[in-house]
């Protein structure tokens, strides 16, 4: 029988809280909760001698895939345009071409901008876990960016002017029950 992989969750509600959306301007409401997840039955890899075991038995593709996670920067991020990769790798920039397509039609990886890429962070992360859940919604996110449509200068200062009168208001209701609570401990 084999064995299987389990994380167990441990999900806690804190509550809710309102935060302000940069991008927008606006207040949203957010339940906050504390996830913890606790893994037991993975097998351990250690990732560099993986890569150069089968480096020895792999072909010019496994080369760059390899080549790829040897080289990222702290946000999983290779930065570099498919010539350079050519030049370091020795690799042909056809092959570069066919791998970079290959690995992005497999959801390995996705382009940033030209000459950018994040690995998915469901495959390969170094780090701990906060970051890694960080840039895995920033690697999700990265397909909504392509679509969304920017605010409107006009419309983001509307919205920063609705928040600030919200954020008015409720300082003003704080002020009034601290005076309100000052004025009973006067008499």
């Amino acid at each position: 029988m084999d064995k299987k992989t389990n994380t167990i969750k441990k999900v806690k509600v804190i509550g809710n809280q309102q935060y302000i959306n940069f991008n927008t301007g606006e207040i949203e409401d957010f339940q906050v909760t504390s996830v913890e997840e606790r893994d037991f039955n993975f097998t351990k890899v250690w990732i560099k001698n993986l890569i150069t075991t089968l480096d020895l038995v792999g072909n010019q593709k496994t080369k760059l895939a390899f080549w790829i996670v040897d080289n990222l920067n702290r946000e999983n991020q290779l930065i570099m345009t498919y010539r350079q990769i050519a030049n370091k790798t020795g690799i042909s920039l056809d092959t570069i071409t066919k791998t970079m397509n290959i690995l992005l039609e497999a959801n390995f990886l996705k382009r940033i901008n030209q000459g950018a890429y994040q690995i998915n962070p469901e495959i390969i992360f170094k780090g701990n876990k906060n970051t890694r859940l960080n840039l895995l919604t920033q690697y999700n996110n990265l397909d909504n960016q392509e679509n969304e449509k920017e605010l409107t200068l006009q419309r983001k200062l509307n919205n920063i002017q609705s928040t600030i009168l919200k954020l008015n208001q409720e300082a003003e209701r704080i002020l009034k029950t601290l005076q309100q609570e000052e004025n009973k401990n006067q008499k």
